[in-house]
């Protein structure tokens, strides 16, 4: 790592916050050897530890408290400089922020929120980042809506609405539809191109291949939709994408569905403060979840 993470910045100041791993595993959503992780990963940067352990107590060390002073600066100004450059105290929000998670990036269906975008008088605003920190994001009002694939785990002062379903397809050039296999044994005679292991998709990908006793011939990793394209047209491996990626790609003659991944199909979640009274809640169903 060869500059500051301030994601792991952000976790060692909610830690030193909350005065427990414990605790900040509970705000941050996440598990508690997450936090220990992200933790160590930044003693590694700054080569210094920044906690240690007395009477099963967590204490800053003289680094730690140093580093502590800093984060306080970094994030009172983040919020001073989105205070100001929003003027909230002046003036109406006139943005709508919207948070979407990187494990839902690849198959969220933007066509979907797209009518946002034709609102009068309000500018939509998109980020992609991890849930825990849009959590975070949107408990301190940075952010209005978060879409998710889960609903675990929420504060009593926010709530989630189902708002779509996320489908799973394989697809590949036509040349791959004329063997005489079914689907998904079919997929054992097509290379492939996987994601990265950042990837929670390849994650699911590798669990349904080892449920069905599949394995493709990997060319290689990727998470741009516009190389999935590319090698897909080409008839070089066959891909796995979201509903809305196969719905553009299939356009091309050349581009066939091989199967749906039916495992693989999960829900979109949108989630607000129970105060929210915006105009993204035109997105959700009337029902609560």
């Amino acid at each position: 790592m060869d500059r500051l993470n301030f994601n792991h910045l952000y976790y060692f100041y909610i830690v030193a916050k909350e005065g427990s791993i414990k605790g900040a595993a509970h705000k941050l959503h996440v598990s508690q050897p997450t936090i220990s992780d992200q933790i160590k990963l930044l003693e590694e940067y700054f080569h210094c530890p920044l906690f240690e352990r007395k009477n099963r107590s967590l204490v800053l060390t003289k680094e730690g408290a140093l580093a502590l002073k800093y984060a306080q600066q970094v994030f009172d100004l983040s919020k001073e400089l989105t205070s100001q450059l929003r003027n909230d105290l002046k003036r109406p929000k006139k943005t709508l922020d919207i948070g979407i998670t990187y494990s839902l990036s690849h198959y969220f269906l933007y066509d979907w929120i797209m009518p946002l975008f034709s609102q009068e008088n309000v500018k939509v605003n998109i980020q992609e980042g991890e849930r825990h920190l849009l959590l975070a994001e949107l408990e301190e009002d940075n952010i209005d809506i978060l879409f998710t694939n889960t609903n675990d785990g929420l504060s009593t002062h926010l709530s989630s609405y189902r708002v779509g379903v996320n489908k799973t397809f394989a697809i590949a050039h036509k040349k791959y539809k004329r063997k005489n296999i079914a689907f998904p044994g079919i997929l054992n005679e097509i290379p492939f191109l996987n994601y990265t292991k950042e990837s929670l998709l390849k994650y699911e990908i590798e669990l349904f291949f080892t449920k069905n006793g599949l394995s493709p011939k990997q060319i290689g990793e990727g998470d741009d939709i516009n190389l999935f394209e590319m090698v897909t047209k080409e008839g070089m491996a066959f891909s796995i994408v979201p509903e809305v990626a196969k719905n553009r790609l299939c356009k091309d003659n050349d581009v066939v569905v091989l199967g749906e991944l039916e495992e693989l199909q999960t829900f979109v979640w949108g989630i607000v403060k129970n105060s929210y009274e915006g105009v993204g809640l035109k997105l959700f169903h009337s029902n609560k979840k």
